[in-house]
C-alpha cells in the first residue's frame, strides 16, 4: 500500500520554507536551502528530492512548499 502526500506530488518544482530555511542557513554545511528541488518519491510525510547539484535528499514534507505543480 502506498500512502500519498496529498499536497506534493511525484515531479512537483518544490523549495525549502522560509521558516526552515533561515534555521538550516545558519548550519554552513547545508549549502543547498536556496536551490528548487524536484520531487523523486513521495510516502506519507516524507519526500525524496532532487536538487539542480545532483544531490539527492530525503526529508519532511512540511519543509518544502510547492512552487510548481507537475501536471
Amino acid at each position: 500500500m502506498t500512502l500519498r502526500n496529498p499536497r506534493i506530488q511525484i515531479g512537483d518544482l518544490v523549495k525549502m520554507k522560509r521558516r526552515l530555511f533561515w534555521v538550516a542557513k545558519s548550519d554552513r554545511n547545508m549549502t543547498y536551502t536556496e536551490q528548487p528541488c524536484l520531487v523523486l518519491e513521495t510516502y506519507s510525510n516524507a519526500v525524496k528530492v532532487l536538487y539542480s547539484d545532483g544531490l539527492v535528499k530525503s526529508d519532511l514534507a512540511e519543509h518544502f512548499e510547492v512552487i510548481n505543480e507537475c501536471g
